[in-house]
Formats: structure tokens, sequence, C-alpha cells
């Protein structure tokens, strides 16, 4: 059976589609809308645009009124441009600020609503599955909302509940971001360079996982086991048998959120020491576990007694592979001792492609020129933001394309800065980095790592025995049929070749004139005709061009000598 195009999935919605392009129209972005040809598709489009008032936008940046256009449009448009304000590699700087701006506060679907999602997920009444259950929700977001319950046993638990409707609304207008990504590609040459399709792409990936909350739930336990026994940090526990994919269950934790502890002024709270407690944590959950929690922000983050940190909303987490971890260990570890090369070999290794040509002493010296300008500052004045964004500069200037996973971390990092800046205005990050790369030193040397990075070296050259055979079968077969070809190229002989050809032109040269005056003088001697004056003529000539051949020689010999 064969697929529907994007076009025709597209189509399967175009009251949406028109509902966007009239927000966008309305905003005064239509000159984006004909750029993509929307027109041939809307003839309505020229007519609307026409009737429509004209808006008083002169004011306002392009990436401004298109983050309000964002926010208009809808949480799927919202959850896109705070998803895409990540790859900093890829988009202006200008669009990327404000993307980060972007807004997810929606009001609260009502109980009714709520209920209905809860009886559909467990198939009996709301009450069976939570005897008390709270009508007024603790926190509201675009993609579901959370209230406080109770189970049968008594346990005080939160129960996050999916938005209904917010799946189907989220695919449709995924699809019609594919298409107008697609639409870019093919009429704005330009834009290829930011591959619209691939973000929209990457944004669909995240947001199904989002919507997944059984793949959340996983993300719970993974945290649990891996803080186990960590004191300074709390996971509230899941309850799988009250979670299904769109209903998850969690403990309760009682505490205080640290918007609040940020503004908090009775001294109840040590904010330098929390502020130093929740980077460490992210550091270790970046560097050594490889496992993130990737939306930091204060309200997902409450402060228990004992200034004890627990991590909530665990819908968005980043995961490096082992070989990006090690690759991101030598670019902190390089940044930290002001090691340029260092850096420099850990960007190229973490691309997701090599580029060809690429010139690594210049690379080295320009990142050597960012760790002497932000490394060497005191710690009050280094701009953590600014610094990353240079570093990403860097890389679109030299064609790296860096991974997604990579960008998240950056945006973690600078997120988790900024707490710690609310908390404290003289927290300074890299006062938990240099410490903290003892850590990882230590970290290196427990025998399960040595054990995981030995384990993988034998793979990787147990793979290059035994690919080895075929490897040299193909190796003989090009040679045989003769498609083999080599090519070198070796500098630095240029004024060998000079000399050597300045040689071989004067010992031919040497060689034609003795035997010019050789031949001539036999000539002479055995008198062979014709003559002139009784002296045979051909040796006349032999003589008079070997004394012009030598006479030219000589000259060339003392100018050269006169220009050295």
């Amino acid at each position: 059976m064969r697929r529907p195009s994007l076009l025709q999935k597209t189509f399967r919605h175009p009251l949406r589609l028109q509902e966007i392009l009239r927000v966008l129209i309305r905003a005064g972005l239509s000159d984006w809308v004909l750029m993509l040809r929307l027109d041939r598709t809307f003839p309505w489009i020229r007519r609307f645009i026409k009737e429509e008032a004209p808006i008083d936008q002169a004011e306002k940046n392009r990436w401004v009124m298109l983050r309000e256009t964002l926010e208009q449009l809808g949480p799927t448009f919202v959850k896109f441009g705070q998803i895409v304000s990540n790859r900093s590699d890829l988009l202006p700087a200008e669009l990327v600020s404000e993307l980060t701006g972007l807004q997810d506060d929606v009001p609260p679907v009502p109980l009714a609503a709520a209920r209905e999602v809860v009886e559909a997920e467990f198939g009996k009444p709301l009450e069976e599955v939570f005897p008390w259950f709270d009508a007024e929700p603790i926190a509201s977001a675009s993609i579901a909302q959370v209230h406080r319950a109770s189970l049968r046993n008594g346990d005080e638990v939160a129960v996050k509940i999916q938005r209904p409707g917010i799946e189907n609304t989220i695919r449709t207008d995924t699809e019609i971001l594919m298409y107008l990504a697609t639409l870019l590609e093919r009429y704005v040459p330009n834009m290829r360079l930011f591959h619209p399709t691939g973000l929209v792409e990457e944004f669909r990936k995240s947001i199904t996982a989002e919507l997944d909350f059984a793949q959340e739930l996983r993300n719970i336990r993974k945290f649990k086991n891996l803080f186990a026994e960590d004191k300074r940090v709390r996971i509230p526990n899941p309850f799988r048998a009250y979670s299904t994919r769109r209903v998850l269950t969690m403990q309760y934790i009682r505490g205080t959120k640290l918007a609040e502890v940020q503004h908090d002024a009775t001294g109840r709270f040590n904010k330098r020491r929390i502020a130093r407690l929740g980077a460490d944590v992210i550091l270790e959950q970046i560097f050594l576990h490889g496992f993130f929690h990737a939306d930091p922000h204060p309200g997902n983050i409450l402060v228990a007694d004992g200034d004890v940190i627990c991590f909530l909303d665990f819908g968005i987490t980043g995961r490096l592979r082992p070989q990006q971890r090690s690759y991101l260990i030598e670019s902190m570890l390089g940044a930290v001792n002001h090691d340029a090369n260092r850096v420099a070999k850990a960007m190229i290794g973490i691309c997701e492609r090599s580029p060809r040509g690429l010139d690594f002493e210049a690379l080295e010296e320009r990142v050597s020129d960012v760790l002497d300008e932000y490394l060497e500052v005191t710690f009050g004045e280094l701009d953590l933001n600014q610094f990353f964004d240079d570093l990403i500069k860097i890389v679109v200037r030299f064609g790296i394309r860096l991974p997604s996973s990579l960008m998240l971390v950056t945006k973690t990092l600078v997120a988790i800065e900024g707490v710690g800046l609310n908390l404290r205005p003289d927290f300074n990050i890299m006062e938990v980095y240099r410490p903290f790369t003892r850590k990882l030193y230590l970290n290196r040397l427990r025998p399960e790592e040595l054990g995981r990075e030995g384990s993988q070296l034998a793979g990787d050259y147990a793979g290059l025995l035994q690919n080895l055979p075929k490897d040299t079968r193909e190796l003989f077969q090009l040679v045989k049929s003769g498609r083999m070809q080599m090519n070198f190229n070796l500098g630095g002989l240029e004024p060998l070749r000079r000399t050597l050809d300045d040689v071989s032109y004067r010992l031919v040269l040497g060689i034609v004139l003795g035997s010019l005056m050789v031949s001539s003088a036999m000539i002479v001697q055995a008198g062979i005709p014709p003559y002139v004056f009784n002296v045979p003529l051909i040796g006349v000539v032999g003589f008079g061009a070997a004394g012009l051949i030598g006479f030219g020689f000589i000259i060339s010999l003392v100018v050269n000598m006169w220009r050295r």
C-alpha cells in the first residue's frame, strides 16, 4: 500500500494550516508566507494580506515577532522554539536569544477533563484509583498538569496527567511544521544551511519521548538508581502500578520551590551551598553518568530540609554515549588547564562528521584565543553563556557539526549557572568546575572505569583483527585490477628540485661543449674538406659554436653568483 506523501498528510489538516498562515500574516510575517509560495496553494492569501489592517511593527525586531507568533500558535510551536533554541550552532544568536524567552504557562484544564483521562487510562472511576484527589492542580504546563492525591495505603502522591487531545494536536502541528520546513529548503536555498527539516525531525523525536510518560517513569527509576546512595539528592519514588502512557504517579515530596528560595530573605537557606551543590550534581550527571536532567529551571527543583536538592519533571533528559562523554571530559579538562590543543582535538572527536581540509593549527589558535579571553579573568567576570557562544561560533566557522546532545549539555550548564547566580550574585560555576576535575581524574582510576575502557579498547582491537583478512583481500584485489592509485605530496622539496634542475642543465651543457671541442679538433686534425683558408670549415664552425656556448655559460655563472 502506497504511503501518503507529506503534502497529502498536511492537507488532512487544511483548517489548522490556514489558521497558522492567518496568524503569521497578522503578525506582520506575510513576506515569509509569500516566500514559501503558499499563495499558489491558497489563493485567498493575497486577498487576505490586502484586506488585513496593517499593524505597526516598525519598532519590532523580526525575531521578536517570530517569538510572539510561536506563543500565539500554541504549545507545539512553543515547545518547538524551546527545543531548537538548543541549536545555537545552526541558528542566529539573536533568534536563539528570543527563543529562550518562550513562555510555557497555560491555564489548567478543568477537573472533569483530568478525570476523563484518568478513567480512560485505568478503566475505573477516579475515586477507585485515588481515594483523595485535589481538584486544584499544583502545576500546569502545555503538555500536562500535576495534582496532589493519595493512594489506598495512605501514601501521598503527585499525579501528572496529560492534557486531553494534546497528542493529536502536537502530531498535527508537527506534520505541518515538516511541510513548512520542506518548502523552506526548496524555495530558500540559504536556509538549507540550517537544515530546517532536520530540526523538525529532532523536535519530533524529543516531543514524542516527552509525551510518553512510561519513558519518563523509566527516567525517574534510572536517576533513582544513580543517586540511591547520595544523601545530597532526592529523587521521588515512581509508582508503576499507578502509571500509564498518559498518567504518571510519583511520590509527593515536601519542600520549598527553588524560585521561592531565591527570593527568601530570612536566612534559613544556605544559598551558597545550594548553588554549588546543584551545579556539582548536574556536572556529575553529565560527566560521570552521561545521563542528565536537561531542564533544571527553578520550577523543576525543590529544596528539602537539610538543603537537599530534589529534582522534578524528568520528561526532558539528555544522554551521552561513552565516547561522547570521554571527548567532553577531555574538552573540560583541557579548558580548565588552558590546553587549547586538547580542547581542539576533543571538539573534532565529538563532531558528527569530520570536515575535509580542516586547518587544525588555525582551529587550535582560535580556541586558545577564547581560553585566553575567558579563563584568565576573575571568577566574578566570567560569562559562561558567552564563553560557550564563542566556542560554538568557532565550530560553525570551521564547518564542524556538533550533535544535538552536546548542544543540550551547553544549555543545561548555562541554565544551572543562571540558577546559581539567582541564588548568589557572586556565584561562579568555575569555582565548581576546578574541584570537580579532581573527581573526573579519580573516577578514571576506579577499577570499573578502567575495566570499561579496557573492554572498549579490546573490543576495538578485536574488531580490527576480525576485519583485517577481509580488508587485506580487498586491498590486493584493487592492486591486481589496477584500480588502486597512490598519490604522494611531499612538501618542502621545491628548493631541492630547482637545485637538481640547475645541476642537470649545467652537466648537459658541459658535455655538449666538450663534445663540440673534441669533434672539431678531430675534424681539423684529419683535414676533412671543405676548406676555408686551408682550414676545414666544419671544424671552424664547431670551434665557434663551442666558444659562444662557453661564453654564455660563463656569463650565466657570474649572474647567478651576483644574485646570491
